[in-house]
């Protein structure tokens, strides 16, 4: 039997980070989330939110379904790690 490990809210954390170090890179004149403002880091994310809508929307989907679906998960997932 193989046992799968769940990741956890840090790994979440980790991935989300990846994703918006290569938006950053092409987006925000090659910044870095680590070196970034907040405000800016704050506009950054929801940028590539929007993105992924836009992205979301072009292949078909309910790009409002996935908003309450992201944040069901995310809901769900905070209250796991509890």
């Amino acid at each position: 039997m193989t046992t799968t490990i769940e990741p956890t809210n840090a790994d979440r954390a980790a991935w989300a980070k990846d994703a918006l170090t290569i938006f950053t890179a092409r987006t925000y004149s090659g910044d870095h989330p680590d070196s970034m403002h907040r405000e800016d880091l704050e506009t950054a994310i929801g940028d590539l939110i929007a993105d992924l809508l836009h992205y979301a929307s072009l292949q078909g989907f309910d790009s409002g379904h996935l908003v309450l679906q992201g944040c069901y998960h995310f809901g769900w997932q905070l209250r796991e790690n509890l």
